[in-house]
């Protein structure tokens, strides 16, 4: 019972509903969640809706066949790949690639054979150099797919691909975070926008589908840094406040409820455990001054990763 059984209205309008569903996971997946246990519960319900759960099981045991898939899931395999802060929306493009085999996915552009031909066969010796997210664009035009928001301080990946169910995508997975300034120099990010780290182009195994730009080569998880599933959390401490009067799972539920109550402070990411302790063991900060790791040192550390800047519920530009 695939898309023909539109002809009944009320499996229609169910079918639309998780094919929306399944499209707004797949362009903003941190509003779902920390985890891919979105991705697949849609995926799967879409499957459900179309009769087409022999599929869906399929794809699952392809991606394990293809080491896309480790005990913690795409994310795990991953995690050899990509800083953990850009394992998010990297991981949602493998369910993508699925989606589009299926015949779910929305495209905002579909690329020519011609063009997806030219892309593929230059974009190996493209990433040697390190890029741009303006020179993506540049170069390539508008993606297929744009997996994650727009800020120019987070991660996301851009995908491009044709309207051929067959095609496989081809994923440029970019990164940038918040810089370490002083509260007085206001937001910066450690580039002015964000740059590719990887790009996902090559079929078969997965740890081979890969290539890497110099600065994706730096960034690359040493083994003491692949921790696919590092806890965060985002806590809210409003202006002239002693203590801390929010935590969210995620940036975006973090967000939605400062919007809803107007208020006015900082939402900052913080690790779970000691945030010196995590700074020093991922290899963001490394003491170097003989205070560094004294008790007043570490108790007035700050986590060192991303935060917003609110003022009446908006962020500040």
């Amino acid at each position: 019972m695939s898309s023909g059984g539109d002809s009944d209205p009320v499996l229609g309008e169910a079918r639309q509903h998780h094919l929306n569903q399944v499209n707004g996971v797949l362009r903003r997946p941190g509003v779902y969640g920390r985890d891919e246990m979105a991705e697949r519960l849609l995926l799967e319900a879409m499957a459900a809706v179309d009769g087409n759960l022999t599929r869906w099981w399929t794809e699952c045991d392809r991606l394990r066949e293809r080491d896309a898939f480790a005990a913690t899931g795409v994310v795990g395999a991953y995690s050899d790949i990509l800083p953990a802060d850009a394992l998010r929306d990297a991981t949602a493009s493998v369910y993508a690639e699925i989606a589009h085999r299926l015949g779910w996915l929305e495209l905002e552009r579909s690329l020519s054979a011609a063009e997806l031909q030219q892309l593929s066969a230059d974009i190996g010796e493209w990433v040697t150099q390190d890029r741009t997210l303006s020179e993506v664009i540049e170069t390539f035009g508008p993606p297929s797919l744009w997996i994650g928001g727009t800020n120019q301080f987070y991660s996301k990946t851009l995908a491009y691909v044709t309207a051929n169910r067959d095609d496989d995508l081809i994923c440029l997975h970019l990164w940038n975070a918040f810089a370490s300034t002083p509260p007085e120099a206001g937001l910066r990010g450690v580039h002015p926008e964000p740059v590719v780290l990887a790009v996902r182009h090559r079929p078969g195994p997965f740890p081979g589908a890969f290539s890497f730009t110099p600065e994706g080569l730096r960034r690359r998880p040493s083994v003491d840094q692949r921790s696919p599933l590092r806890p965060t959390v985002w806590i809210f401490h409003g202006d002239q406040s002693r203590h801390a009067s929010g935590v969210f799972d995620t940036l975006d539920a973090g967000l939605a409820w400062a919007a809803e109550h107007q208020v006015t402070g900082i939402l900052a990411e913080y690790p779970h455990g000691g945030a010196y302790d995590v700074a020093v063991s991922e290899g963001r900060f490394t003491p170097s001054k003989a205070h560094h790791g004294t008790a007043d040192h570490v108790a007035t550390f700050s986590p060192g990763l991303r935060y917003v800047h609110l003022t009446g519920g908006c962020a500040d530009q």
